[in-house]
């Protein structure tokens, strides 16, 4: 039976459902803040519908959103190569990824998966939580020696996101590269600020400025003029990074002339050189996809923890008595402790609870895109070729029909009720959405839990957290959906 379409303009005065909407901008005036899933989070839960939600954009291109389980597995599993990311999209991830799992597409992206997945093995993630620990503990300390110890009550106030974003490279360049960026102490590292440049960058508002982006980004492509803007310098700097790292583990390995992982190094880029399955190119794209998806969506996952910590103080000193009962010796930095062992950090039960209900109410990522490269279907719907598909998790990890009547309402305590771990009570695996599902899905999500509540495993312990602005927060979406101009927060220490 083919299923209607919910329409979201019928539900608008401002417009005609019969007509789409406006010529030039569709129903642009109902989504402003389209890419961040804001109102998608609405219209799931406020317009009756089967799995299927259309509304128009600019110059009337229908695209169809995704409200059900069945039609996101449809979409991300059964057909998953029916349906690619945008290739205006795929263009600017590849200036600044390069062709790697990302941006890649079919075939290509079948081959890069599969040779990827043996360095992202649970062993793999479990062999690198003594650096997410050690770095996080890290970022405390440089944080602590930022308050001044001369008041009765030492706290200061910070700017979290790029405090985040250092430390989330920190970490990468250790457990992804072997390689030791210390961007906590020197902020000015060429790499750090190189990805300062890209994620800073505003995408153009507006039919008309659209337009012209798009127009200029033609005439470049077409006449292979060489670019001298701000991104095109930072990839470069990028990209050098990479290739020097890669030749010096290369260099590495062949005086060392050994293969064998655990002689070689945790890290992600030593196991992957340690198959010998990919080119320098190959690796080159895979840091660069690695590096700034990573950090980025870790960092930007941390600074909304922090700000739910600072809402519901409840919540937070839940976590700190947990933390500090169950790692006495690891938050302690006066006293050398072992390790951290994966065991250990994964055995807290309300730590991982709040990890994943910020996953859910506050995914980086709040919407995503495809479009059908073939006549297909979604839940008995013809879908003509070449019509946009979004997915948007931060609609569907707060789905009503999914989650019931409280599924906006953060609380962690929906992962502690009996055989609720690892579902929350969703009604089935697509209710979370935060890193997607099948083929697509985020290769990284082990690595991505581990550092993440090892940061926040730490920063708890540490000190006690409050908002020094105004809560009422605005969205700001670039590569992810952050608070707009940063989040400030003052740290008290314990």
């Amino acid at each position: 039976m083919v299923q209607p379409f919910a329409n979201p303009a019928g539900t608008s005065k401002t417009h005609n459902s019969q007509q789409g909407g406006r010529l030039l901008s569709g129903h642009v005036k109902l989504v402003p803040n389209e890419r961040s899933g804001m109102p998608l989070q609405e219209w799931i839960n406020e317009i009756p519908n089967t799995g299927l939600i259309r509304y128009r954009m600019r110059f009337n291109k229908e695209v169809v959103f995704v409200t059900s389980p069945k039609g996101l597995s449809e979409v991300l599993v059964q057909k998953s190569y029916e349906f690619v990311k945008p290739a205006k999209l795929r263009l600017g991830l590849g200036r600044i990824l390069g062709v790697g799992l990302i941006v890649a597409e079919g075939s290509q992206h079948k081959k890069q998966r599969k040779l990827l997945m043996p360095a992202f093995l649970h062993r793999h993630i479990k062999d690198l939580y003594p650096i997410f620990w050690d770095k996080s503990v890290a970022l405390a300390r440089v944080l602590s020696e930022n308050i001044s110890p001369s008041q009765d009550k030492p706290a200061k106030v910070f700017d979290v996101a790029d405090w985040l974003a250092r430390a989330t490279l920190d970490i990468l360049g250790s457990a992804g590269l072997g390689e030791e960026f210390d961007t906590l102490h020197h902020p000015d590292n060429e790499i750090c600020s190189a990805y300062r440049n890209v994620f800073e960058q505003k995408p153009p508002r507006g039919t008309l400025a659209m337009g012209a982006f798009f127009v200029r980004e033609a005439f470049i492509s077409i006449f292979g003029i060489s670019r001298k803007d701000s991104i095109s310098m930072a990839t470069k700097t990028l990209t050098d990074v990479a290739r020097r790292l890669i030749a010096r583990k290369r260099s590495n390995r062949q005086v060392e002339g050994s293969k064998d992982q655990h002689d070689q190094g945790r890290d992600i880029i030593s196991v992957m050189l340690a198959s010998d399955s990919f080119t320098d190119r190959m690796l080159e794209n895979h840091l660069l996809t690695f590096l700034a998806a990573g950090h980025e969506t870790t960092a930007t996952s941390m600074t909304w923890a922090l700000y739910a910590l600072c809402l519901y103080p409840n919540v937070q000193q839940q976590l700190r008595d947990e933390v500090r009962k169950a790692l006495p010796q690891h938050i302690d930095q006066a006293h050398a402790a072992e390790p951290m062992k994966a065991e250990l950090l994964d055995s807290l039960p309300y730590l991982h609870a709040v990890c994943n209900e910020v996953f859910r109410i506050y995914p980086p990522a709040g919407l995503t895109r495809r479009v059908a490269v073939q006549n297909t279907s979604i839940l008995g719907q013809f879908i003509p070729a070449g019509t946009e598909i979004v997915i948007s998790p931060r609609a569907v990890n707060v789905s009503k029909d999914l989650w019931g009547p409280d599924a906006a309402t953060f609380n962690p305590d929906r992962w502690m009720r009996p055989s609720q771990a690892n579902t929350g009570g969703g009604l089935t695996n697509f209710s979370f959405m935060t890193f997607l599902h099948g083929p697509r899905s985020c290769i990284g999500q082990g690595f991505a839990r581990g550092e993440f509540a090892s940061l926040l495993a730490a920063l708890v312990g540490t000190f006690e957290m409050s908002l020094a602005q105004d809560p009422d927060i605005v969205i700001e979406t670039g590569l992810t959906s952050r608070p707009k101009g940063g989040l400030l927060v003052q740290f008290r220490k314990i």
